[in-house]
């Protein structure tokens, strides 16, 4: 079972633009929607806020302690300022641990590649792939192995990696995860090469 994080929020008073004032008093304003549709504004510590977010990520639990009551959220949406990397704004998103949901889950390349050993260039169109799973199944990531990558050209799809059990891809199984492309050199013969054969035909 994923790591869970616990964090208090109050309930919030200041709204629209005065909001921006909780920031001057070491609070983060931010919004906790329930599957319902119902939204309910809230307000957190500035400090323990950005720890546990930290921590968390989009992909562990937060236990959220709100007027005594207790909820599994995610994190949403993160706004920070530019600059600074300040928190400004959080949204969470409340939900049932029993009720499977849809959201994103970073990947991340491992393993050596021949292929790249041998001077190919990775290609690694995707960062992310979006995934339906029970709150609690939600992995950290999904880790792809390059060694499959042995010659230039090679490519890892969607259908070639093995999911954790419980998780579901919602990509199309075609897209392509990594592959390697001949270095400018290789290809540049190569390209020589078949333009000779087709004139020499």
């Amino acid at each position: 079972m994923a790591t869970t994080f616990s964090l208090k929020a109050e309930p919030r008073v200041l709204l629209g633009k005065k909001a921006k004032r909780l920031l001057k008093q070491g609070y983060v304003p931010g919004v906790v929607f329930r599957s319902s549709g119902e939204s309910t504004p809230v307000q957190f510590e500035e400090r323990t806020l950005g720890r546990v977010l930290h921590q968390a990520g989009t992909t562990h639990l937060i236990e959220l302690e709100l007027n005594g009551e207790k909820l599994n959220t995610l994190l949403r949406e993160v706004d920070r300022e530019p600059i600074t990397a300040r928190i400004r704004h959080v949204n969470l998103w409340a939900m049932a641990l029993d009720e499977p949901i849809e959201t994103e889950v970073p990947i991340v390349l491992e393993g050596e590649s021949l292929a790249l050993k041998s001077g190919g260039v990775l290609i690694h169109p995707v960062e992310k792939l979006r995934v339906k799973c029970l709150p609690t199944q939600i992995p950290e990531a999904i880790h792809v192995n390059l060694a499959a990558l042995e010659n230039f050209g090679d490519s890892i799809h969607l259908r070639d990696i093995q999911l954790p059990a419980g998780v579901q891809a919602l990509d199309d199984p075609d897209t392509t995860i990594a592959s390697v492309a001949a270095p400018k050199g290789v290809e540049e013969e190569a390209e020589a090469a078949a333009a000779e054969g087709v004139s020499e035909g």
